[in-house]
């Protein structure tokens, strides 16, 4: 024990003494600063982490140097016998900033500083046993809360980076929030509509991929509390925690892979569900045929669900029209600017998309891009926490098809970051990847890309097979590159062009117009060829003869009717 002032005033004769003694305590402190340690104490019966400093030892709980603002009345106001679970919060720390109640501090081993965001989020997973290697998840380590009473409240500290490049994919971030998440759910006490209270003290705000503005009750500074369903939060922590695993893997049934059934059955609920699939046509009309059939074929596996089309005033009455009549409920919006448009104009409306989570009166909603095509029934994916789409590439998902939670507040919180927030892509997609990092990764059979990855005639055989399979392998079809309506039903233009020519296959070409030829004639007539268009195709065909392209596609005759209509 370091001597009190007294001690050292009767010692003062002792110079040479006290001189070593203050060298020892200042090595010791610096020690300290660069190996710190905690110690746990017994409180009560409690269980009780002290912290001494802010680094790890033996792997436990670690808090970062961070000043921690007083804290607010809604919490300095608590009862002493209100129960609140410490998460990344040392017992002093939360005395010392005036939180009063009965404190548990909830310890946990910290995840390893080897486990990076991309070892979480990697760009390629063996979904179905491709590979030889069988690489495994890294774990993020939970504590066991078996030994928890319950609490009436959970307060976390949460780790903040920022203006670090990265700092919202941060590992240790993560975990305390799903740690947090977790001792809520498990030990939380549900109020009278079912709900559990988490307090978080950051400079950052809490992710809203676990924690929606729109359960956000009070904010006092860097104070943020939560009153949030947990049944919600409950759909949320039953997910892998990162997308190194399929958030639900498919089963074998030969060729015919589907959906492993009992761990996202629907949770139990007071009222039916409403859910609905959703495209958005903006800017332009080039995609109303594609939307056309999109309806179609999701009528065509059987699904019941409401389909609504978002559009703006490009579309003109009579695609309305026929848009109504192939199925789609219509919704006007108003186009949304992107403030950072790629430098060749793509992408300048392309956040018009984000009107889809203002359609607060679907519990849930499946986003699905125009140039898709449904082959299977995808209301499994309703069961699904938002977001949850198929990788695209590195960390990021793929915003063709996506399961979302409609939130008025998150679209709010969109409009209010749009200029700060950097797109990596120039779009949407981008937008999204920043503002929701804890994604889940869907199978790729539900939203399957038309790109070539055969290297050998064998490849690209079985990669025809995928395509028509009967009964369907895949679950929808993405179609990259030229779209199908765009080239002439013979074969996939995609063929013709050297910058596109990874996007051609004619097996998935011809699924496509398989379905077309089975619309009413009155939906077929919007998928017609403009005078500008075939002159385009008549133009690629030209280039890739000069070209010699090996595999002859500019050499076919063209039989297709809307050429000469």
């Amino acid at each position: 024990m370091k001597p009190s002032n007294s001690d050292c005033t009767r010692r003062s004769h002792v110079v040479r003494f006290h001189i070593a003694f203050s060298l020892l305590v200042l090595v010791a402190t610096i020690t300290l600063s660069i190996q710190p340690v905690y110690f746990f104490q017994k409180n009560s019966g409690t269980k009780v982490l002290k912290k001494v400093e802010n680094r790890i030892v033996n792997g436990k709980t670690k808090v970062g140097k961070i000043a921690i603002e007083k804290a607010p009345g809604f919490l300095a106001g608590l009862d002493e016998k209100t129960r609140i679970g410490l998460v990344n919060l040392p017992y002093d720390d939360a005395k010392s900033c005036g939180i009063n109640g009965s404190l548990t501090v909830v310890d946990f081993d910290v995840v390893s500083n080897d486990i990076t965001w991309n070892d979480l989020y990697p760009s390629w997973i063996d979904e179905e046993g491709e590979s030889s290697s069988h690489p495994t998840c890294p774990t993020i380590p939970m504590p066991d809360f078996s030994p928890f009473n319950d609490i009436d409240l959970v307060v976390a500290q949460l780790p903040c980076r920022r203006p670090e490049a990265g700092w919202n994919r941060d590992v240790f971030r993560l975990q305390v929030h799903l740690v947090a998440a977790n001792l809520a759910v498990k030990k939380g006490n549900r109020n009278k509509i079912g709900a559990v209270k988490l307090v978080f003290t950051s400079q950052c705000e809490p992710m809203r991929d676990l924690f929606r503005c729109d359960d956000l009750v009070k904010k006092d500074g860097t104070w943020w509390m939560y009153e949030v369903d947990v049944m919600r939060l409950e759909d949320k922590r039953r997910s892998p925690p990162a997308t190194c695993e399929l958030i639900s893997p498919l089963h074998d049934e030969g060729p015919n892979k589907g959906f492993v059934a009992g761990k996202f059955n629907p949770l139990p609920s007071q009222r039916r569900r409403s859910e609905a699939y959703v495209t958005a046509l903006h800017s332009s009309d080039t995609y109303v045929c594609g939307a056309i059939t999109l309806a179609q074929s999701i009528r065509k596996v059987n699904s019941t669900r409401d389909l609504v089309l978002l559009h703006d005033e490009f579309i003109n009455p009579t695609q309305l029209h026929v848009l109504h009549d192939a199925g789609w409920s219509l919704r006007q919006i108003e186009r949304i600017h992107n403030p950072r448009p790629r430098s060749d104009g793509l992408f300048e409306y392309s956040y018009s998309k984000f009107h889809i989570f203002l359609l607060t009166e679907y519990d849930k909603i499946i986003f699905l891009d125009a140039d898709i095509l449904v082959l299977r029934n995808l209301d499994m994916l309703f069961n699904f926490p938002s977001i949850s789409a198929r990788g695209d590439h590195d960390e990021f998902f793929n915003s063709g098809i996506m399961v979302v939670e409609p939130s008025n507040c998150t679209f709010k919180t969109f409009m209010l970051n749009i200029n700060s927030v950097k797109s990596y892509d120039g779009g949407d997609q981008g937008f999204l990847n920043e503002m929701f990092v804890w994604w889940h990764r869907l199978p790729r059979r539900t939203n399957f890309f038309k790109v070539i990855w055969a290297n050998t005639t064998e490849e690209k055989l079985k990669f025809d097979s995928t395509f028509v399979a009967d009964p369907p392998q895949l679950y929808a079809i993405h179609y990259l590159g030229m779209k199908p309506w765009m080239c002439y039903r013979d074969y996939d233009c995609n063929w013709d062009l050297e910058t596109v020519r990874g996007f051609a296959n004619d097996e998935a070409h011809w699924m496509w117009w398989r379905v077309h030829d089975g619309m009413d004639e009155g939906l077929k007539k919007m998928c017609r060829l403009s005078i500008k268009q075939k002159r385009n195709l008549n133009h690629f065909r030209l280039q890739a003869s000069k070209m010699r392209y090996s595999d002859g596609h500019w050499k076919w005759n063209i039989t297709d009717p809307r050429k000469d209509t």
